[in-house]
């Protein structure tokens, strides 16, 4: 007479391999993942509220303790994830895409426009040009020059903060000049955190430009600059061991290359808001 089979039970676990990876398991948990093998604690009510709460509130505790880490101890979060400190933090990849995500939210709204093409337009001979293409598209599709300068800097203010996401790479790459004896992903991992401070800086900028009008302003542009220069200033002594002179013009070549890779950003979105500008208009 066959035994009769029994089917596997929450309670009584009759399979004793783990669930995620089949490895044999030997415990509670599963030694090669983590996984742990569900039981009716798992399915209860209560556990699955406490288990929320503590996600949350761990979460929340995280990224505290992340952004003051950030904004008051440059380097710190490069330093603590190279050296296998990672849990205490917000990922670096994860904090840069969230951070870029409420900045170019907070940026690529309708009416906000911090590049306006007319400065082009009034001084440099090129400029004339466009402006003419500007005033002659305008007329064929029966709205005012104005109109369409609008949706031309809406356009480049939206290229060019997408665009953006090409800073990690080159600041990454700028990094690896003045520090070559590196892994280029140490320099990723040093880029994602100091590109993440200046974005919560323009984030915070937001505000100021939402009380005063959204306007590129030279002094605004300065400000960052220097408080960049600060920033790689005290974070650079504690990723890459140097101190002093050294560090400070190895901040100011980072801060410089920085600031050219992103002027050639701005001529390759004009261009780029020009074709849809005027492809949309045609």
């Amino acid at each position: 007479m066959e035994t009769p089979v029994t089917a596997p039970s929450l309670h009584q676990p009759a399979v004793q391999n783990c669930p995620e990876c089949e490895t044999p398991l030997t415990g509670k948990y599963c030694h090669a993942c983590g996984e742990k093998p569900p039981d009716s604690h798992d399915l209860s009510l209560k556990h699955f509220i406490e288990h929320g709460i503590h996600e949350l509130t761990h979460f929340d505790s995280k990224i505290f303790r992340t952004l003051k880490t950030l904004i008051f101890a440059p380097g710190a979060l490069t330093a603590d994830y190279l050296a296998g400190r990672k849990k205490r933090y917000v990922p670096p990849l994860r904090l840069f895409l969230v951070i870029f995500a409420i900045s170019f939210f907070l940026y690529t709204r309708p009416g906000v426009a911090l590049y306006d093409v007319r400065f082009i337009t009034t001084a440099t001979a090129q400029g004339k040009g466009l402006d003419k293409k500007l005033e002659q598209t305008a007329a064929k599709q029966h709205i005012t020059k104005e109109a369409l300068y609008e949706k031309l800097n809406e356009h480049w203010q939206h290229d060019l903060t997408l665009f953006q996401l090409g800073d990690v790479f080159f600041f990454a790459v700028f990094l690896a000049v003045v520090n070559w004896r590196r892994y280029f992903v140490e320099h990723l991992i040093f880029s994602l955190h100091t590109l993440s401070f200046a974005f919560l800086y323009g984030c915070v900028i937001w505000f100021y430009y939402l009380r005063f009008g959204f306007r590129q302003d030279a002094a605004l542009v300065g400000i960052f600059a220097v408080v960049l220069l600060v920033y790689l200033w005290r974070a650079l002594p504690r990723v890459y061991a140097m101190s002093g002179w050294g560090a400070l013009l190895r901040a100011l070549f980072l801060v410089v290359g920085l600031e050219a890779a992103r002027g050639i950003f701005m001529s390759f979105t004009l261009i780029v808001a020009m074709m849809q500008t005027f492809g949309l208009a045609g």
